[in-house]
């Protein structure tokens, strides 16, 4: 396993870079693969798999962390072939995939791969035992003429799956691999994989619900975050003057957002930073922001965006945070914003306003 570090970094010394699923992926593929045929990598978060491998690869960035993860720990030069889940699938030889924590996102990435396997294609997939449930298999069995499982190996195991293909004849993933939300009289689309696929997410309704009727009209609003676009879009429908700029560090969610926000008004960057946003050019800007990566909790991502938001913000300007009242993000708002104040509150939620100029009353 190559010398690698995580990006974004963490202040966490208990979260790795790689796990002994990537070991054995690595492991599986040197005694197994040939070396003389591109290997597909993907959900490789930190390029512990791409970098590992003594063969030509095809590494497939579902995240543009992902794609900034690999290019740090790569060095001075990208020695892997470098493609977008958004874009046409590659021909698919043989795949090495990270079983994401997200089982409808596993599919994704299967339909997605299928749809350009070659005959005979084998694909292994990497997970650890003690997050192991049988829709893996039910799930694999829809894409593959044989599944099995290998002996389990330091806590991990791999699902192999041989004569891989896609069960549809469509030129991309299935259409019906989408999940369709109402919301407000609002029809909501958005791609398997993206967040909270069944409802809208609670603290999303909590922050629309607690909405003050009294804000300003804003001229322009920034959604960190964006998922599928709902907080974005319900904003523009409440301010029909206001332009809207939404990011997101997850290529499905950008996708779904771009559907879903009207393309007039709203423009959604595929970004994990706020590089692509002008200095104090956002009147308002809001975020259910994540603390989540796979099956870690950090908030190491959240802190950081919460920085950048000091450069974004307009002199008079407000931000919006709603999250998991055991976060304990007061802490740090105070911290970077001259104020800070608590719009609503309950058991589990807590929505905070921020801004730098003195005035924000309760």
């Amino acid at each position: 396993m190559p010398s690698l570090h995580r990006y974004p970094p963490t202040t966490d010394r208990s979260l790795r870079v790689s796990s002994q699923a990537d070991e054995l992926l690595l492991d599986w593929a040197r005694e197994t693969l040939p070396t003389n045929v591109a290997t597909t990598v993907v959900h490789d978060r930190f390029g512990a798999v791409a970098l590992g491998l003594d063969a030509p690869v095809q590494f497939i960035a579902s995240y543009h962390s992902q794609e900034e993860a690999l290019r740090r720990n790569a060095g001075k030069s990208l020695p892997v072939a470098l493609a977008r889940l958004n874009e046409a699938p590659p021909e698919t030889h043989q795949a090495l995939l990270r079983v994401p924590k997200s089982l409808e996102l596993f599919e994704f990435y299967l339909a997605y791969l299928g749809v350009n396997a070659v005959p005979g294609a084998r694909l292994a997939a990497g997970f650890m035992t003690r997050h192991f449930t049988p829709r893996l298999l039910e799930i694999s069995a829809r894409y593959a003429g044989t599944v099995t499982q290998s002996r389990a190996h330091k806590k991990a195991r791999l699902l192999l799956l041989s004569n891989f293909y896609s069960p549809a004849p469509e030129s991309g993933p299935r259409p019906e691999l989408r999940n369709v939300i109402d919301y407000r009289g609002v029809r909501y689309t958005q791609y398997y994989g993206v967040f909270s696929s069944q409802h809208v997410d609670y603290a999303t309704q909590f922050l629309l619900d607690a909405w003050p009727d009294d804000h300003p009209a804003p001229a322009t609003i920034l959604d960190i975050g964006c998922g599928n676009g709902i907080i974005g879009d319900q904003l523009l429908r409440r301010y029909p003057t206001a332009l809207l700029t939404a990011t997101d560090d997850f290529s499905l969610a950008v996708a779904s957002a771009r559907e879903n926000l009207p393309a007039d008004r709203a423009t959604v960057h595929y970004a994990h930073t706020l590089a692509t946003v002008a200095d104090a050019s956002q009147e308002l800007v809001v975020t259910n922001p994540p603390f989540h990566l796979g099956y870690e909790n950090t908030l190491d991502t959240s802190l950081s965006l919460f920085g950048e938001v000091q450069r974004v913000l307009a002199p008079a300007g407000q931000f919006f945070v709603v999250a998991n009242r055991h976060l304990n993000y007061a802490t740090h708002l105070r911290r970077l914003f001259r104020e800070m104040m608590v719009v609503r509150e309950n058991d589990k939620y807590v929505v905070y306003r921020c801004g730098q100029s003195p005035g924000l009353t309760e």
